[in-house]
């Protein structure tokens, strides 16, 4: 078994001396720096798709509620969540658009969410719905 080492080390383009130890003999690192290049690389394009279809799916969205389309909004807000990114006007389309579709509990969470995320809309959107419920 010894043999086999010492010998596959004499292969690999490094000199073994009795007196070496492991920690002593030179390794090969498998994350050169060419390969965490490339994942860099590829990190990057893979985010700025990502940034990319979130803005898209934003828009869409925007229009979805515009023409009063609300499932195809949640949809929409759905779809740019699922990239990762986030918006609190996302929240407070896709809070509009529950409660147009009289699913307030939903509605009051998404508003909450972008309370949180410093969405104005979110905001007054969540004080209304709160100020509708208690006069009920």
């Amino acid at each position: 078994m010894v043999l086999l080492i010492c010998s596959v080390v004499m292969n690999s383009e490094a000199q073994v001396y009795s007196g070496d130890t492991w920690a002593q003999l030179p390794s090969r690192d498998l994350y050169d720096s060419d390969m965490m290049n490339m994942y860099a690389r590829a990190w990057a394009e893979t985010a700025a798709r990502r940034q990319e279809l979130f803005y898209r799916y934003a828009e869409l969205a925007a229009n979805a509620l515009k023409s009063r389309e609300w499932n195809k909004a949640i949809y929409y807000v759905n779809e740019a969540f699922d990239t990762q990114y986030t918006a609190g006007v996302l929240y407070y389309i896709r809070g509009y658009a529950y409660e147009q579709l009289g699913n307030y509990r939903a509605a009051k969470r998404d508003y909450k969410k972008g309370k949180k995320d410093n969405c104005i809309e979110a905001s007054e959107a969540l004080d209304d719905l709160k100020a509708r419920r208690k006069r009920r």
